[in-house]
């Protein structure tokens, strides 16, 4: 093979598993520099119940390894087993119709696999404490692109774990002060790294609050000009009262503007003491007439708002959006109704939608998830729907959910796209109007 050109032994290279790249390496000296590049994934995930930090901090520090990583995920959330165990019995996509035996069996290897993760965590400690090599990895990553943090999603590869970590409340209670100064390190690691994409899918919102995180995240944020796609879901459920909301939306909003060429943006709001409520949010407030020049992408999830104000808010942007998406999945465990829809306290949506076809004229997609409803029940102008999916974030078709059933009322938003996008005859006035 080392008479072949080294552009051919690349390709091999490409189609080669892991374990084949490096059995591969070990045929020859040629082969063997060849593969220095393929030798690690692209993306870096880093766990709570392994040294991965050292790994990751050993491969920046490696002249030819260094390269090679493009993203980082880091996976901080936690499992209860005791939930845990409890969903396993009630959620229908599980094996509670299966022989005793059978399990027993799958109970117990969940069992050991979550006694030995257990184990490993405590070894490993507490994330914030690897701070400093964290830092000084990732400023020695010359391609570092990428990064997220996920409290939501599941790294396990145990079946079981995998299912039951898709229900909200069978994942460990945040422990707010640790989970601010984990945080803190990965926000003050990107410090100076110019990335393309941020995201976090369980932020405090009170951090933004706090004087010292809040000052923390605005000395290490500079970097977000770089920006393309920030993906933020932030969790309102530590703030106490309006004025608590006010400084903490004041320093969120004081945040999105240090990213000044986003292209996408997405914000959730999941308030995980109430997985029913929307969170009231005031876009004035939030960014006081920012605009973003670039923004062709943007997901709102979650929220509860004057129709004005984000008729207002999306107008601004209507020279460059192309993709809308209102609402989602929110806190809904497996088998229930997407949550997290948008609440209007003044206004209608046929108000909105109308008011949208003329302040988005570049619009392309108009996405409707989770269930939408206006103040004002009494009225005739009272509007309510109940929205099932269609496509994921990536505007990628979905398969019709397992939850939607006739009894539910669920419908799909093509109607409402349809409307905002070509006119016609606003729909809702012939689809079935719900209070829920």
């Amino acid at each position: 093979m080392d008479t072949l050109p080294v552009e051919l032994l690349r390709l091999i290279y490409t189609h080669c598993e892991p374990e084949s790249v490096r059995s591969l390496r070990g045929v020859s000296v040629k082969l063997a520099d060849i593969g220095y590049d393929y030798l690690l994934s692209p993306q870096f995930t880093s766990v709570s119940w392994r040294n991965d930090i050292d790994r990751l901090h050993c491969i920046a520090l490696h002249e030819r390894l260094r390269g090679s990583i493009t993203s980082i995920c880091i996976f901080l959330g936690d499992l209860n087993f005791y939930d845990a165990g409890h969903s396993f019995w009630y959620d229908p996509s599980q094996h509670f119709v299966a022989p005793p035996e059978v399990r027993n069996e799958l109970m117990g290897n969940a069992r050991r696999e979550f006694d030995r993760i257990e184990q490993g965590r405590m070894k490993v400690g507490p994330f914030h404490l690897r701070a400093d090599d964290l830092r000084e990895a990732c400023s020695a990553l010359p391609n570092l692109k990428d990064l997220e943090v996920s409290f939501t999603r599941c790294p396990l590869k145990n079946q079981i774990l995998q299912d039951v970590f898709d229900w909200p409340n069978c994942r460990r209670k945040l422990e707010r002060p640790e989970t601010y100064s984990n945080l803190d390190a990965i926000i003050s690691a990107l410090h100076g790294i110019r990335l393309n994409s941020f995201k976090v899918d369980r932020l405090p919102l009170e951090v933004f609050r706090l004087p010292g995180h809040r000052t923390h995240w605005f000395t290490h944020a500079q970097s977000f000009d770089s920006l393309s796609t920030l993906d933020l879901t932030l969790d309102p459920s530590g703030l106490q009262g309006p004025s608590s909301s006010f400084k903490a939306v004041n320093g969120l909003g004081r945040m999105l503007q240090l990213a000044t060429q986003l292209r996408k943006l997405k914000l959730a709001f999941h308030p995980y003491t109430s997985e029913h409520s929307k969170f009231a949010l005031s876009f004035r407030e939030l960014l006081f007439g920012f605009t973003y020049k670039q923004l062709t992408d943007l997901a709102l999830e979650g929220v509860s708002c004057d129709e004005d104000d984000l008729k207002e808010f999306l107008g601004r942007h209507g020279d460059t959006l192309l993709r809308l998406r209102l609402g989602g999945r929110g806190l809904a465990k497996p088998f229930e109704v997407s949550l997290g829809g948008v609440h209007l306290w003044e206004g209608t949506f046929k108000s909105l939608f109308r008011g949208l076809r003329v302040k988005l004229p570049k619009l392309e997609r108009l996405h409707l998830e989770g269930i939408f409803e206006c103040e004002h029940q009494d009225l005739p102008s009272h509007e309510a729907y109940n929205f099932y999916p269609l496509t994921n974030d990536d505007w990628e078709d979905v398969p019709r959910p397992r939850w939607v059933r006739t009894s539910r009322k669920t419908i799909n938003c093509l109607p409402f796209e349809q409307y905002v996008l070509c006119g016609g005859v606003y729909p809702g006035n012939s689809l079935i109007q719900q209070n829920y």
